[in-house]
């Protein structure tokens, strides 16, 4: 992989997200992460990331939403984001592809399951 590749983290569960990063840092990535969709606009603004992962369940808006907001967006529109959410995976995919996500992972498969997809779909995009 060259260099480390930039990814920003949206979870409304601070203790996922503190496991998330932990999980993708180990592995050589950067990583950002916010808790709401005011740290995330910042975060996004400031970091710059090349991958977001956002939980599909948040309080102030869904992950599904966040996907269609960016992928309309001509400064966001090329950055990878994956679903992250403990619904089935039949039921994540399909969620996944309505709202135009480049990927997903079920929660259920543990936190351990995050590095291997994420190192795959880093490996899938061509930069």
């Amino acid at each position: 992989m060259a260099g480390k590749k930039k990814i920003l983290l949206l979870d409304d569960s601070t203790i996922t997200l503190e496991m998330e990063k932990a999980v993708l840092e180990d592995r050589g990535y950067e990583v950002a992460v916010a808790a709401n969709l005011l740290e995330f606009q910042a975060e996004l603004d400031r970091f710059q990331p090349e991958i977001i992962l956002t939980d599909l369940m948040m309080p102030d808006i869904s992950g599904k939403d966040i996907v269609r907001v960016l992928k309309q967006d001509f400064h966001t529109e090329r950055i990878p984001i994956v679903l992250f959410s403990s619904k089935p995976d039949v039921e994540l995919a399909e969620i996944a592809e309505q709202a135009g996500a480049d990927g997903y992972l079920s929660k259920s498969h543990g936190i351990e399951k995050l590095g291997d997809m994420v190192d795959e779909l880093v490996d899938s995009i061509i930069w």
